[in-house]
């Protein structure tokens, strides 16, 4: 498992990877579980795990992941 440390809401926030597409969010207020899906045109999204409408919330959680995975 990978663990890291994002930035988020102004705020660091400690992030789980469980495998290549399944991240556990640790928020101020909860943990969050989150999904790396990519759609029929290859475009990538992030869900709350075990749902299918993307949000701001995760939308912008994702950007940060994705941006700290780019630069790892």
């Amino acid at each position: 498992m990978n663990t890291f440390k994002i930035d988020y809401n102004n705020d660091t926030v400690l992030v789980e990877q469980q495998d290549p597409t399944h991240f556990t969010v640790h928020l101020v207020g909860g943990d969050i579980q989150l999904e790396l899906k990519e759609d029929n045109e290859g475009a990538n999204h992030w869900f709350k795990a075990g749902t299918d409408n993307a949000t701001e919330e995760t939308s912008a959680i994702g950007v940060a992941i994705d941006t700290y995975l780019l630069k790892k």
